[in-house]
């Protein structure tokens, strides 16, 4: 086959493959601008699996979804995807809407690499990622191309002459009632009153949700063509970049200096590294432990960055020094976990605890596998096992019930002597609770005094969802509520 006739059909399938994932989302998805994430359901993760899907079959142009080159990186990646078909949690779902496309452009331009085995993450890398990124914008053009010329007839194409005047038309519509006809009805009060009776006569043939449904699907439309453009562009190599050695001296003076504050800082702080109790007022517990997380993750930003810029460039004193920073990071992470879970013990579980907690387990797992990449010979690529343990974590925590783990941990630790929970904080929580919450009001009613207005919402944005806006809990509450 000629090589413009490939290039044609492939562009004509990712023409329709965009058209049809657009139209899906102005048709199933439309709700989101009136209910927000409690609108994305089971719509959403068919949307998210077949952009996937595409994005694999027409921008990779691989046959095998699940490639074993591929696996590690596609099977988090579907895991979010399939997060929205499984709960209601709104916290996970906004998260996930904003890590989903940089965790794409990251791994997918990884995967198009064509020596991934052997790039280093490092500069080139970060610059190479950025420019996958930024090439989405840069793709634009040749999808507003793109569609003109496929929209346009040739010249050869019965009736060709009553189909270009058809888009003539068109182009004269939307241009007049969207640019010309408001900028002239702003100059002068008497055209502004012909064009408000020209947009009332036109609202009883087009609604002003089906205009908007249009230019969403249109912006959809060139923003996912301009993505699989982006894919199919070249396949690189990044060529191998010499790590540039960090002044030993220069470095040693700074590490062993500010380790030297962290080991003051330690002996002053002693006393209340390891407290055993939290004051009674909520103020000060909540200043005490958030002061702890907040020292958590500036110090272990600090000292990943130290790790990135000084581990296997420096002589053997300064990376032992190094060392002392990754321990000394280490004590004030264990401190912070135990004041957290102090903090969790006495008032119990939220979305802000439990998520924050889970960051702790992160800097955790990271920290003590930078530590003990320090007593291996070989080198690693610490940015690359960064990424990929944030993704596969972020991955398992986006599938896990954390709303129904909240709810029963926190009615256990309320039946402690020195529990200060109110359980009716949890109404913060969405409806994937809403069957355990019935259960445990029917159970103790004391309890679960004042929640009737929130079972009574919970089981009304429920109802109301449309079918395709459901998620496996919805659909669970249903059936067992039949």
């Amino acid at each position: 086959m000629p090589e413009h006739a490939t290039t044609n059909q492939n562009t004509a399938s990712i023409s329709i493959a965009s058209a049809l994932l657009s139209l899906f989302w102005v048709v199933f998805l439309w709700n989101f601008f009136d209910n927000g994430p409690f609108a994305l359901g089971i719509n959403t993760s068919v949307f998210l699996l077949g952009l996937l899907w595409i994005s694999v079959l027409l921008g990779l142009q691989k046959r095998s979804f699940f490639s074993a080159k591929n696996w590690a990186w596609i099977t988090p990646l579907v895991l979010i995807s399939l997060s929205f078909a499984l709960y209601d949690n709104p916290f996970i779902k906004i998260t996930s809407i904003l890590a989903l496309p940089i965790f794409s452009i990251v791994f997918f331009a990884y995967a198009l690499l064509r020596n991934r085995s052997a790039a280093h993450w490092s500069t080139k890398f970060t610059q190479y990622a950025l420019e996958r990124g930024a090439s989405i914008l840069g793709m634009i053009p040749k999808t507003v191309q793109s569609l003109i010329r496929g929209l346009t007839p040739k010249e050869n194409t019965k009736w060709h002459k009553a189909k270009r005047a058809g888009i003539g038309v068109v182009l004269l519509v939307i241009i007049s009632a969207t640019i010309v006809a408001p900028l002239l009805g702003s100059a002068d009060p008497a055209f502004s009153s012909v064009v408000s009776a020209f947009y009332a006569w036109l609202g009883t043939f087009i609604s002003a949700e089906l205009v908007g449904r249009i230019i969403v699907f249109l912006i959809l439309l060139i923003g996912l063509m301009s993505w699989l453009f982006s894919l199919r562009q070249s396949v690189r190599e990044i060529e191998h970049e010499e790590e540039r050695e960090t002044d030993s001296l220069i470095a040693g003076i700074v590490l062993a200096g500010i380790l030297i504050l962290y080991l003051v800082f330690l002996y002053l702080q002693i006393s209340r590294l390891w407290v055993n109790n939290l004051p009674i007022d909520f103020k000060e517990t909540e200043g005490l432990v958030k002061s702890g997380f907040w020292q958590l993750f500036a110090l272990t930003i600090l000292n990943i960055a130290f790790f990135f810029s000084c581990y296997r460039k420096t002589n053997k004193t300064v990376q032992r020094v190094l060392l002392g920073f990754g321990l000394a990071s280490l004590l004030l992470l264990a401190s912070a976990a135990w004041r957290m879970g102090l903090y969790v013990v006495f008032y119990g579980f939220s979305y802000e605890k439990f998520y924050a907690s889970y960051t702790v387990i992160f800097c955790a797992i990271l920290l003590l596998w930078l530590i003990w990449r320090m007593f291996r010979s070989s080198r690693a690529d610490l940015l690359k096992t960064a990424v990929f343990l944030l993704l596969w974590m972020y991955a398992i925590i986006a599938i896990t019930p954390v709303e129904q783990f909240i709810v029963r941990a926190n009615i256990r630790l309320s039946h402690g002597s020195d529990s200060r929970i109110d359980l009716y904080e949890m109404t913060m929580l969405s409806g994937d609770v809403l069957g355990l919450i019935e259960r445990e009001k029917t159970a103790n009613p004391e309890k679960f005094d004042g929640w009737q207005w929130w079972i009574d919402d919970a089981k009304k944005l429920i109802n109301e969802k449309a079918w395709y806006e459901m998620n496996v809990m919805n659909v669970g509450y249903l059936l067992w509520h039949k």
